[in-house]
C-alpha cells in the first residue's frame, strides 16, 4: 500500500512539475499554423538528432530490444529493419537510407506519434532534426536545406519556404520485437549507443492524465483521450481504429478522402495494414499510431469504424 501510495506521489510531482516547468505558455513563438502557434520549447542543440544508425543483429547490439518492446518496423528493398520505440523516445529524429531511398524517422512520445517519411522532394533529399519545437503539442522537425517546419504527426509543413507542403508517409509496421522478428528473422536493429528501453519519464507521462504540455483537452469523448489508437490519413480526414477492432474482423473497408481503402489484419507482423483499392497494383498507406487527443487536434475529420 505504502509502496503504490509512493508511486502514485512520485507520478503527481514529475508530471505537474514537468509542465510547469515546460512553460509552453511563455515560450517564444516561431509561427502560427492553422491558428496553433509553433512553439520553440528549447534550442534545437538541446535535442538529439540521428542520422545513418548502424544495424545490428540482436545478438551483436549492445543494448537489444526485449521481445516485448515495441519497435517501429520497416521492409524496403529486401531490407528489414526495426527502430526500437525506447531509442526513438531518445533521439526523435533519425534520418535513414537503403535501398535507393532515403527516410526519416519520427518519433513524438508526447502524443505517441511513429512515423517514417520519404526524404525526398522535388528531386533533392533533405535532412532533418529536431527543432526542439512542438505543435499542438507534437514534435516539429526542421530541414537543414530551406529551415522549413515540418509537423511529425501529419508530414505538414507548417512555416518556412516550403510551407503547404506534405512529405510523403512510408509505410512502417508499429509492432513488438517477437512479432517482427518472426515476420524478418534477419531483420536489424538501429544502433545509436543509447538504450532501447522506454524511459521512466515517459512511463510516468503515459501513465498520467496529462495531455501534452499546453494544458489543452480534447472534448470528443469516442475514446479515452490517452488510448493509442491506430490512424490511416488522406489530407486533413483520418480513419482511427484500435489494432482490437481489426484483428476482430479481420479486415475491413472504408472510404477516406474519396478513396475506397481496405485495412487488413496481418497476422504474421501482429499488425494492420491499409491499402488504396482502386490502385493497381495495390498501394500500401502508412497506419500511424497517434494519441486520440492529438487525432482530434491534428485532423479536421476524425472517423471511426462502424460497430458491426
Amino acid at each position: 500500500m505504502k509502496r503504490g501510495l509512493a508511486a502514485g506521489l512520485l507520478l503527481a510531482v514529475c508530471v505537474s512539475a514537468g509542465c510547469v516547468a515546460s512553460g509552453y505558455l511563455t515560450k517564444p513563438r516561431i509561427a502560427m499554423a492553422d491558428g496553433d502557434p509553433v512553439v520553440q520549447m528549447a534550442p534545437s542543440a538541446k535535442f538529439r538528432s540521428g542520422s545513418a544508425p548502424r544495424r545490428l543483429a540482436a545478438a551483436a547490439h549492445p543494448h537489444p530490444p526485449v521481445p516485448k518492446d515495441r519497435v517501429l518496423g520497416l521492409e524496403i528493398g529486401g531490407v528489414a529493419l526495426a527502430y526500437p520505440i525506447g531509442l526513438l523516445d531518445r533521439v526523435e529524429v533519425i534520418d535513414d537510407r537503403a535501398a535507393g531511398r532515403s527516410w526519416v524517422v519520427a518519433r513524438c512520445a508526447l502524443t505517441r506519434v511513429a512515423a517514417i517519411y520519404d526524404r525526398s522532394l522535388d528531386g533533392r533529399v533533405l535532412t532533418f532534426e529536431n527543432s526542439g519545437a512542438l505543435w499542438r503539442d507534437t514534435l516539429v522537425l526542421r530541414d537543414r536545406e530551406t529551415g522549413t517546419y515540418w509537423s511529425a504527426a501529419t508530414g505538414l509543413a507548417l512555416s518556412g519556404p516550403l510551407a503547404g507542403r506534405r512529405l510523403e508517409p512510408v509505410a512502417a509496421t508499429y509492432t513488438t520485437v517477437e512479432a517482427w522478428r518472426r515476420a524478418f528473422p534477419a531483420t536489424r536493429y538501429a544502433d545509436l549507443g543509447l538504450p532501447t528501453s522506454v524511459p521512466l519519464a515517459m512511463q510516468l507521462y503515459g501513465a498520467s492524465p496529462w495531455q501534452g504540455l499546453s494544458g489543452e483537452k480534447t472534448s470528443d469523448k469516442r475514446y479515452p483521450a490517452k488510448r493509442e489508437l491506430l490512424s490511416v490519413a488522406a489530407g486533413d480526414a483520418v480513419l482511427a481504429f484500435t489494432p482490437e477492432e481489426i484483428r476482430r474482423r479481420g479486415s475491413a473497408q472504408a472510404t477516406l478522402g474519396g478513396r475506397a481503402i481496405s485495412i487488413e489484419w496481418d497476422s504474421g507482423r501482429e499488425f494492420p495494414r491499409a491499402w488504396v483499392l482502386s490502385a493497381f497494383p495495390k498501394r500500401e498507406l502508412a497506419v500511424v499510431p497517434m494519441y486520440w487527443f492529438a487525432l482530434s487536434r491534428h485532423f479536421d475529420s476524425v472517423e471511426t469504424l462502424p460497430i458491426p
